[in-house]
């Protein structure tokens, strides 16, 4: 009787090998870069989170105490506005999330409250809103560096 071996032969398995890596490496790709779309969605989200935040405190100061230029000559006062605050502590000025550090950006083109007057009168007048403006910087998981800009009216409640 004749003896025959059943198995496969070297070539067969190099044919395989080199289907199954047709196949397993684009799909590697894919999730790597859906996995990259999805941590850098998660660090945008938290900073517009960090950012509503950051609107969510200035509301809740009163409302003549959120502009720091007002009260240039009256310094203890000019303290204890959001903005003085705002822009001297790091309390307000940096928030760490899930191993990110996000920083309101300083710079005064950046960081900013303006009043809102009425058109017709600028005589002395308090303003009727502020006009805030901030940008939050972190440095993402993808070793970027990144800027998130954000700009609200603030009403006074009456």
């Amino acid at each position: 009787m004749k003896n025959f071996r059943s198995g496969m032969s070297m070539v067969e398995i190099m044919i395989g090998v080199i289907l199954l890596a047709l196949i397993v490496v684009p799909s590697l790709n894919v999730i790597v870069s859906q996995t990259q779309t999805v941590t850098a969605t998660r660090d945008h989200s938290q900073a517009a989170f960090v950012a509503q935040k950051l609107q969510e405190v200035c509301r809740s100061y009163s409302f003549d105490m959120i502009e720091a230029d007002q009260y240039d000559s009256k310094p203890d006062k000019k303290k204890k506005t959001f903005e003085w605050k705002l822009k001297n502590t790091d309390e307000l000025k940096k928030h760490v999330i899930n191993g990110i550090e996000y920083i309101v950006d300083d710079n005064e083109k950046m960081t900013r409250i303006d009043p809102l007057l009425k058109a017709e009168d600028n005589s002395g007048q308090p303003p009727v809103a502020y006009l805030f403006k901030f940008s939050i910087t972190y440095l993402g998981k993808d070793k970027r560096n990144h800027r998130l800009n954000i700009s609200t009216a603030i009403a006074q409640r009456e």
